[in-house]
């Protein structure tokens, strides 16, 4: 018996689309994956990122460890500074903040689609993107913002939290208070280094929920700089920041040199780097909660569907390997609904467990008073000596046992 032949499409070329491209093309199918990226080239920007629990089995499977463990920021810990840039707490590798896998998103992007490149069924479309949906019970029509037109057994978003393709392909109330701003935004980019600089992230804060943070790169010319800002609390915008980031990067960069020029420590020479700096990027940070995440032969995966802090990148890898797990096991183009049907019965428990964040998660580590800082320096100055943090941390809701799949050449 022949193998079932699908056409499927990816709208994404970050994380979740490479991984899932990559897990598709070791099925047993007759496959053939589109990715279409809207930026007209590979991102090379973004922060640092972790893989943890399952996530890291499914990159040794992909015989990617070795290349991830090159790739590390060198970053040996945490420390958090207070308002005079003295160390108040330190937490070693994998003890809170560190993960044992820490890499720069780019470079984990970089490998995915290195692993896809060579493949003879995995096909790039960078500079466009898909305009409109139209799907029917045995096809996804597609029609791309180019202008160009094709046809897909299957659709899968990959876009990111402010995913374009999400409203083709869920409908207005699935979609109603899914996207929800945590009240922060962040800046990264990259500065050049010093002989000083520790092998550790900087965690500097100030009132009013600001903070600037330094954290070592693989390249030892430079560091990296991450330049928060931070409300009172979740869905409560900042007027200012928002229209600076509406007018472009340069406006942008103004005014967070307005906010902060005086903020102290190092903020001079992280904002005279950040003037200069070719890799800048500013987002707001939000939490992505759909009650559905699959409509028929379309679904959206990775931060379009789940965006969450601290596990998101593991959440991709692993939702894009139970995916086309699920789709392996198609006999024909007519199976495509049913598996992907499946693939969230599946994934969704799994979520389940990782979904919610920290309790007053961020404000509650960016205070807004001088007051506030000094209970959070306290607190972290405790659970790093005391190492109550194990207590609360748990860790094992990121752990379970990754279902059994019949891949070729693995």
């Amino acid at each position: 018996m022949s193998a079932p032949k699908i056409k499927v499409l990816i709208a994404g070329a970050g994380i979740a689309g490479p991984c899932l491209a990559y897990w598709l093309a070791k099925t047993r199918l007759d496959i053939s994956i589109t990715i279409v990226e809207r930026s007209p080239s590979p991102r090379l920007t973004g922060q640092s990122i972790d893989v943890r629990g399952p996530a890291i089995e499914i990159v040794k499977q992909m015989k990617l460890e070795e290349a991830v463990r090159s790739r590390n920021t060198t970053e040996e810990g945490t420390r958090f500074l207070n308002s005079s840039g003295e160390v108040v707490a330190q937490f070693n590798t994998g003890e809170a903040f560190t993960a044992e896998y820490e890499i720069l998103r780019a470079d984990l992007s970089g490998l995915f689609l290195e692993a896809t490149q060579g493949l003879s069924n995995v096909r790039y479309m960078y500079g466009d993107s898909v305009k409109a949906v139209d799907q029917t019970d045995e096809k996804v029509n597609v029609t791309f913002t180019g202008g160009s037109r094709d046809t897909f057994d299957l659709l899968v978003a990959t876009d990111g939290s402010t995913s374009k393709t999400r409203p083709l392909i869920l409908d207005e109330q699935i979609l109603k208070d899914s996207y929800n701003f945590l009240g922060q935004y962040i800046a990264f980019f990259s500065i050049p280094s010093r002989p000083t600089d520790p092998k550790q992230w900087l965690w500097y804060n100030t009132p009013k929920g600001l903070s600037i943070m330094t954290r070592p790169h693989r390249n030892p010319s430079t560091v990296g700089a991450y330049l928060c800002i931070t409300t009172p609390g979740h869905g409560q915008r900042d007027p200012v920041v928002e229209a600076a980031m509406e007018k472009g990067t340069d406006e942008t960069k103004r005014m967070l040199h307005k906010y902060l020029d005086n903020a102290g420590w190092e903020a001079k020479r992280v904002l005279e780097g950040m003037d200069s700096a070719e890799d800048f990027y500013m987002s707001a940070a939000a939490q992505v909660k759909l009650p559905k995440w699959t409509n028929g032969r379309a679904l959206v995966l990775g931060d379009a569907a789940f965006a969450t802090f601290g596990v998101g990148t593991s959440l991709a890898i692993e939702s894009a390997y139970i995916l086309a797990g699920e789709i392996s096991k198609i006999q024909s183009s007519k199976d495509v609904p049913q598996a992907v049907k499946r693939y969230e019965e599946v994934f969704r428990p799994i979520y389940a467990k990782m979904e919610e964040l920290p309790p007053g998660f961020p404000q509650i580590a960016f205070p807004q008073t001088a007051w506030g800082l000094r209970i959070r320096d306290f607190a972290l100055w405790v659970m790093s000596r005391t190492k109550l943090y194990k207590l609360l941390q748990g860790g094992s809701e990121t752990m379970f046992k990754l279902p059994h799949y019949d891949w070729e050449g693995i």
